[in-house]
């Protein structure tokens, strides 16, 4: 009697799951949030807390209270807060509150007038999870999950 008709036209009042990572509800985690340890996620993460380890996920947005000491690996890095440490990613946006000490690895980066950043930027052509040395210098990524059992691994240092 009193059924609202869904958007996805099946007429039937039954919701069906989205698999469309840009339409995911982010993880949010608020200002009050202090975590030591590591944040993996296959979506998108809108963190505004403090976080003393790694961050890896799809979407990172680093509201202006955050605070991130380690490495952050994700496809979309936004950043109005604070990160020491690395930062790979293939898109990196740098907003004017945004203070960045440490290393941005990035395939682009676009940066706000008022932007502090104290550090070293490096273009890759193809950013991927795990860090090697090659002969020239140049970093040298690998697909493998490596860097999943380094979180693994760091977690287990943290008990």
């Amino acid at each position: 009697m009193f059924r609202k008709s869904n958007s996805n036209g099946n007429g039937n009042g039954v919701m069906k799951p989205t698999n469309n990572k840009r339409e995911q509800i982010p993880s949010v985690m608020t200002q009050d949030m202090h975590i030591l340890g590591n944040i993996v996620s296959d979506g998108n993460v809108d963190f505004d807390g403090t976080l003393n380890g790694n961050i890896r996920c799809s979407t990172l947005t680093i509201r202006s209270n955050g605070y991130v000491k380690g490495e952050v690996v994700a496809n979309n890095v936004m950043i109005y807060g604070k990160v020491k440490g690395l930062i790979r990613a293939k898109n990196v946006q740098l907003f004017s509150t945004c203070n960045v000490e440490g290393i941005i690895m990035h395939e682009t980066v676009a940066i706000e007038d008022g932007a502090f950043i104290d550090g070293k930027f490096k273009r890759t052509d193809k950013v991927h999870t795990d860090d090697e040395s090659s002969e020239d210098g140049d970093f040298v990524f690998d697909d493998s999950n490596t860097l999943d059992a380094k979180v693994l691994e760091n977690l287990r240092l943290i008990r």
